[in-house]
């Protein structure tokens, strides 16, 4: 599933009405390692197969059959959820075995306005150099061309032209390759803390 749609998602668990101690049933109780504003009610049981299977919930109780009882989730906003549910006491974990993150862990794994900002202002100052250049580069190519093809004739005017042609195509296409370069740069920058949250965004 695209980042977007993931990130679309989560907003809508998070904007679910948050479950209280009472709404729990059977012996259940939330988990002790549990943020309280993280645990939801759902009643939409379409969105709720979507939010298990992109890792962004955790089921912890559901209704069976005529049971009058409340549909708890559990949101992770990291998207590490455990790929199987507790609805029945049991939990797997998360895969490979690594133990499920507590709420403040997960706090502290997301990033802050602050830290949000400074990464997309410098993919912006990147898109801005790499469009620079790329465009001098082809453009220069663009400008020889064009006076080359004044004095040429047969094959070589042939060849000139359809040289010409691919460099106008490169310049139309250059937009759709800047944001991956800047991206691919900011990978490379070990010193930039904030490129940890590449990928909560989307690439193109």
């Amino acid at each position: 599933m695209a980042v977007a749609a993931r990130q679309r998602l989560l907003e809508r668990a998070l904007a679910l009405r948050a479950a209280n101690e009472s709404d729990f049933s059977g012996g259940r109780r939330a988990p002790d390692d549990a943020d309280p504003s993280l645990l939801k009610i759902i009643e939409d049981t379409t969105l709720r197969t979507k939010l298990v299977e992109a890792r962004i919930a955790e089921g912890l109780q559901s209704p069976k059959g005529p049971q009058k009882i409340a549909s708890i989730i559990r949101i992770y906003p990291n998207f590490d959820a455990p790929e199987r549910s507790r609805d029945n006491g049991r939990s797997s974990g998360p895969r490979q075995g690594k133990p499920a993150r507590t709420a403040r862990q997960t706090a502290r794994a997301l990033p802050s306005v602050e830290q949000m900002e400074h990464l997309c202002r410098r993919i912006r100052e990147i898109e801005a150099s790499v469009a620079r250049d790329r465009a001098t580069e082809v453009d220069g190519r663009i400008e020889h061309l064009k006076h080359a093809v004044a004095g040429l004739g047969g094959e070589e005017l042939e060849a000139a032209y359809a040289e010409l042609g691919t460099a106008l195509a490169e310049r139309r296409a250059l937009a759709a390759g800047v944001r991956a370069e800047a991206f691919r740069r900011i990978e490379a920058e070990a010193d930039f803390p904030p490129r940890a949250f590449l990928s909560l965004l989307a690439r193109k």
